[in-house]
């Protein structure tokens, strides 16, 4: 006790004397001057000094302004920057797709000190860096990436489109145990699953019986076998074998900016202590990383739809009604709803010869006012490697492409030579470069075209590796759309697989085909997507369900990747009006889609015609 009272003691003293210094000081300050004559009492800095007890803290109160008395203040040192003198190692949890984290770790490279990074699989290697969208584990400085939104996703054959945000918790908590109770138009029990270590967002529970996954590769693989499933991801995650199910009419996978009531998650980078006291600065090593986030990226919504033929009834409706737009009008706002358009145009289009008044025809024509139905339309690119664009020779398929040329409709598959009709069609939207390709397999009414004559590009599996290769030189996205495949079926052949993996094989970004008049399977290739068959878009076929039905695709690109896919089902209505169907009005038009799918994935080929 004695001992502490003394340094109380000692400490009341060097307070007074201090006190009593400033008070000296101050009453100076305050009466500069008492009298004519007068002069301030002062302090000398020794009896300051001894006042204070040689206290160098009580001096530095004391005497400021008086800096020079000790000598000059020697100048902070400078701060080395962190330097990393070998590869840092970046571990990407079970919540990080794949893709996402290349792209990081490319972009961590010459960033913040650090000269390349090296991929470790698991936590327990002491990893300089993590990655993750849950928490991050002990030991580690985190920063905040960016934002995601969260995402769900379904198999591709779930006929919902979009829920409310009540819905997708009573999905995921087990209250809506098929999805028939929420508009399907048959019975489909839902199976939920979650991805270990994302966390849920607020408000969502999961299922008692919900599948758990250690890895997101894990949940993809079960997902695309399992119908009826049903998760929430990161935008991040998005995958064209998965669908992106709206929420409140938001589907983040298809490049929305605006949130569901499911709210977001983060991103975030963790840097291991050990280099965060080295220098290394978790905040502003994440900062530019934001940039391989989804929000960051160019998402492009690209419309594919199969055959459009404006000749024959359809060139008698547009002539009834006095509307050249009329095919389009059922149909006009979903194709608005895109940022790029193409079709198969299976005609003629001129006023060089007039349309045959036969309503048996395989002549198609209409006249050179029906491109502005096409340009209402908002079409980008028409194919026309096909068995009904060449009849009329030469002059009038070169005025056709100057009509479509002239009305910025790129036309490709065919030309003056087979050079020519093997060029593809390329626009560049969103900073996006997209290149179509046109071929023809089925013989058409006029000629393929040679070294030196005019024709359509024929199908050739010799060629058409050089052509993608010189495509892409040109171009970001590169898309084969072939015309092939046995009339009225629902089956692609061997024939057709074998030249859509070829195509696959020699880089083409997706596959896209049609002449069956049917809608057809698919086929997911190395990760490629194949579409065989869209079925007609406008024609006047309208003697079966089968051939007045059909698919138009909303493919979705997030920069060069195919991220996303959307099926909606068509049907043609008054012989050439396509509007979009109701899920119960379509289950015959995926039913063929789907059969002719699992047809192909079983070994089996076309043709095999619908009972």
């Amino acid at each position: 006790m004695a001992r502490a009272e003394t340094q109380d003691t000692h400490s009341q003293r060097q307070t007074r004397h201090v006190r009593a210094a400033k008070a000296s000081l101050s009453q100076e300050d305050a009466h500069p001057l008492e009298g004519a004559h007068a002069r301030p009492a002062r302090i000398t800095r020794r009896e300051l000094l001894a006042a204070a007890g040689a206290s160098a803290t009580v001096a530095a109160v004391s005497l400021v302004g008086c800096a020079p008395l000790f000598g000059k203040t020697s100048p902070a040192p400078t701060a080395t920057p962190f330097t990393l003198h070998r590869p840092a190692t970046l571990y990407a949890d079970a919540t990080i797709p794949t893709a996402l984290a290349n792209t990081i770790a490319g972009h961590l490279t010459s960033e913040a000190g650090i000269s390349s990074v090296t991929r470790v699989s698991s936590v327990a290697a002491q990893p300089d860096l993590i990655l993750t969208f849950g928490k991050l584990p002990a030991g580690y400085v985190g920063a905040a990436i960016g934002p995601s939104a969260y995402t769900a996703f379904t198999h591709l054959r779930v006929p919902v489109d979009n829920v409310t945000t009540t819905q997708a918790r009573g999905l995921l908590s087990g209250a809506i145990s098929d999805w028939q109770m929420i508009g399907a138009p048959y019975s489909l029990p839902v199976s939920v699953g979650w991805l270990k270590g994302l966390p849920l967002p607020t408000g969502v529970t999961l299922a008692s019986g919900a599948t758990l996954y250690n890895t997101l590769t894990d949940l993809l693989a079960a997902f695309r076998s399992q119908p009826g499933s049903v998760t929430l991801l990161p935008t991040e995650a998005s995958d064209w074998t998965l669908r992106n199910l709206g929420v409140d009419g938001v589907y983040p996978a298809h490049g929305a900016t605006s949130a569901s009531g499911l709210g977001g998650l983060s991103l975030h980078l963790g840097v291991a202590q050990r280099l965060a006291h080295q220098g290394l600065a978790a905040r502003a090593l994440a900062k530019p990383l934001a940039a391989a986030l989804a929000t960051s990226a160019t998402t492009l919504d690209m419309i594919a739809v199969g055959d459009i033929m404006l000749g024959r009834g359809v060139n008698n409706q547009m002539i009834a009604n006095n509307d050249y737009l009329y095919p389009y009008r059922k149909i006009h706002d979903e194709l608005m709803t895109a940022d790029f358009r193409v079709a198969n145009l299976e005609c003629m289009i001129t006023d060089l010869v007039a349309p045959p008044t036969d309503p048996f025809t395989f002549t198609f024509i209409s006249a050179k006012k029906a491109v502005d139905g096409l340009v209402y339309g908002g079409f980008d690119a028409l194919t026309l490697a096909n068995n009904h664009s060449n009849a009329e020779g030469q002059t009038v398929f070169q005025d056709m492409l100057h009509t479509l040329r002239s009305n910025n409709i790129l036309p490709c598959g065919g030309g003056d030579n087979l050079s020519e009709a093997r060029a593809p069609a390329i626009k560049t939207v969103k900073g996006l470069r997209i290149a179509i390709l046109s071929y023809d397999n089925i013989a058409p009414q006029g000629p393929f075209a040679t070294d030196s004559s005019w024709g359509l590009a024929p199908i050739d599996v010799d060629t058409l590796p050089h052509d993608i290769a010189a495509a892409f030189e040109r171009a970001d996205i590169v898309i084969p759309y072939f015309h092939w495949g046995i009339e009225y079926t629902k089956d692609p052949t061997q024939y057709q697989q074998q030249v859509a993996r070829a195509a696959i094989d020699a880089g083409a970004s997706m596959v896209l085909g049609n002449h069956p008049h049917w809608t057809q399977g698919i086929e997911n290739y190395k990760g490629k997507l194949i579409i065989y068959s869209m079925g007609n878009f406008v024609f006047d076929q309208d003697w079966s369900e089968a051939t007045e039905e059909g698919m138009l695709l909303h493919l979705y690109w997030r920069n060069d990747q195919l991220v996303s896919v959307r099926f909606v089902a068509t049907l043609d209505v008054n012989r050439c009006q396509p509007r979009v169907m109701t899920p119960q009005e379509a289950v015959n038009d995926f039913a063929r889609m789907w059969t002719g799918t699992d047809m192909l994935a079983s070994g089996e080929y076309g043709p095999e015609p619908e009972p």
